[in-house]
């Protein structure tokens, strides 16, 4: 069920983007695009959740879940750029460190789990970008921003979903990047930790 659920999530990161680059001019199908959305980010904790209470937790499962976030945040990224909702450095900081992030995962199922497990700094960011995101789903056409800047990007109407979005999104980067540094060092001290178990028995067999 914790994988269905995984599945699930790559299964809409599609739908969702069909149906938001289709609402410009329609509420209705941004509507279906934020359902879609608030569905998928639902998944995230409902896979884990499911996986520890049922005991099911799988190498799959610890491989394939962090991938299908990457891929879901990710396309919501770049959908929400190519409509020019959000700023380009905003999109390539947290998508840059999303795939470097996903090009370590296939180590994961070779490492001692609690080496790897979710920090809770991680769980702060993708909540506080998944907020954010879906604030930025709300918010309303025009959207006149800059293919390479900030100009154009609502930053300071207190009541604008842009700006609350875009704010809470510069939040959850900072936490997201803070989450790499975690990961990457509790990694490199796995590879360490795995390079002194392997010279020990030949240093005791010389």
């Amino acid at each position: 069920m914790a994988n269905f659920l995984t599945m699930l999530r790559v299964l809409i990161s599609p739908l969702f983007a069909f149906f938001m680059m289709r609402s410009k001019d329609r509420r209705t199908y941004r509507m279906v695009a934020f359902g879609l959305f608030g569905f998928g980010a639902a998944t995230d904790w409902a896979d884990g959740y499911v996986a520890r209470h049922t005991r099911t937790i799988s190498k799959f499962g610890i491989t394939a879940d962090p991938l299908a976030d990457r891929l879901f945040i990710g396309t919501a990224l770049v959908t929400l750029y190519s409509m020019r909702i959000l700023p380009l450095p905003f999109m390539g900081t947290v998508l840059g460190r999303d795939v470097v992030m996903a090009a370590g995962y296939p180590l994961i199922g070779k490492m001692d789990r609690s080496k790897v497990a979710v920090h809770w700094t991680g769980k702060v960011a993708t909540a506080t970008l998944l907020v954010a995101l879906g604030c930025l789903i709300l918010s309303k056409p025009p959207h006149e921003g800059s293919r390479r800047g900030f100009e154009g990007y609502d930053f300071t109407s207190p009541l604008s979903w842009q700006t609350i979005g875009l704010w809470l999104f510069a939040v959850g980067m900072a936490w997201s990047l803070a989450a790499s540094g975690v990961y990457v060092s509790r990694a490199l001290e796995a590879v360490r930790e795995g390079e002194e178990g392997e010279e020990g028995p030949a240093v005791a067999g010389s």
